[in-house]
């Protein structure tokens, strides 16, 4: 018989047990992959929604950390180009609203023939003509969602807007949103001549030293606003960084509770196999095999449990994604370093649930182990 057979046999003899602790860390493990997952989406999301509207810098007010900007006058728009390597220069006002039955959807209005809807991909209809007709287009996934098809009506606020179209975008988070051009936004939310987001586009080949002058140059003329890139946005928002806090603060709380779990089920083995240590030990077994055993055995409960918990996270990120709620909005973000800190967490997690266990076991007297009833 093997060492890792006697290990393997140790933790079947209490399968129930073992599968017990198991499914505590892939509930903690779970817990980590999945929250982690949708904070890290919801920053990528947000780097290609810009990327893919070509935009280069966006600026807004300091406050921008808020997940929507407080709006500010357009004619920001006409500051900013007359600013060094500004091509182009599109305001925007974006806003969550609750549209009939469905939870809330970004709503954007954009500037009418600007940049930003130039990466769009008509898939029915036309898009609105003028801005005076009361008509939106929706996203894909928004169309689906709230089951509206080219003609239908839309009730958003206080209006009833017709969807004269239906597109798609390389962005998630356009694909679950409603357009409408800007003043039909700024007339629906009482913004009239505001916007809260500024997409510039900026000269082709503008080096990093030009885009810090740029900056430099923005918050001089512009007090109280700043620029940021598509990456700088999502790093700099509160929202994320909050999501982010309270995604480790929940799977902390979720591992300690899987790390007692551990502790518990392994202490409980050693207690029950005092005599079967008492016998190993007086046959000639050294205190440090007989740790690295029990310290072995949580350490592969912990390894199952990553491996179940990295599984539990995948389909549980998959189901929320196709909720109302979620869908069309955010997308998890799963790759090798997350699978692979998941499982270093849940090694982590056995070694240190074990350790006592096994400390507790390797240090006792043959003598006294074999008179354990």
């Amino acid at each position: 018989m093997t060492f890792f057979t006697i290990i393997c046999k140790n933790l079947l003899r209490r399968r129930t047990r073992s599968l017990l602790t198991i499914v505590g860390i892939a509930i903690g493990i779970g817990a980590v992959v999945a929250l982690a997952s949708l904070a890290w989406g919801f920053e990528t999301t947000w780097v290609r929604t810009y990327l893919a509207r070509g935009t280069d810098m966006i600026v807004t007010k300091v406050t921008s950390q808020s997940p929507i900007p407080a709006p500010f006058a357009q004619e920001r728009v006409a500051d900013l180009m007359a600013l060094p390597h500004v091509v182009q220069a599109s305001g925007l006002l974006t806003d969550l609203i609750s549209i009939e039955d469905a939870p809330t959807v970004l709503v954007f209005g954009w500037e009418p023939n600007s940049f930003l809807w130039e990466h769009l991909r008509l898939v029915t209809g036309r898009w609105p003509a003028n801005d005076n007709e009361k008509t939106v287009v929706l996203g894909s996934v928004a169309a689906d969602m709230m089951n509206k098809t080219v003609g239908s009506s839309v009730q958003i606020e206080t209006g009833t807007f017709t969807v004269c179209g239906i597109f798609e975008s390389s962005a998630l988070a356009e694909n679950g949103a409603v357009i409408l051009r800007l003043p039909q936004m700024q007339r629906i939310t009482e913004q009239d001549g505001k916007v809260n987001f500024i997409n510039l586009k900026l000269a082709p080949g503008t080096t990093q030293p030009q885009i810090e002058e740029l900056r430099r140059a923005i918050a001089t003329k512009m007090a109280g606003f700043k620029a940021f890139t598509a990456g700088e946005v999502a790093q700099n928002n509160t929202a994320i960084q909050v999501a982010k806090a309270m995604s480790w603060a929940t799977s902390g709380i979720a591992l300690f509770v899987g790390a007692i779990g551990v502790m518990n089920t392994v202490l409980m083995s050693v207690f029950e196999r005092l005599q079967e240590i008492g016998i190993l030990l007086a046959i000639g077994w050294r205190r440090s095999r007989i740790l690295r055993m029990v310290l072995y055995e949580s350490i592969m409960l912990g390894t199952a449990g990553g491996v179940v918990g990295s599984v539990v996270g995948t389909v549980t990120v998959k189901i929320l994604e196709r909720t109302p709620l979620l869908q069309g909005k955010i997308q998890g973000e799963f790759s090798v370093f997350l699978f692979a800190l998941a499982l270093m967490i849940s090694i982590g997690l056995g070694a240190l649930g074990g350790l006592y266990p096994a400390i507790r076991g390797s240090r006792m007297q043959p003598s006294e182990a074999l008179r354990y009833e």
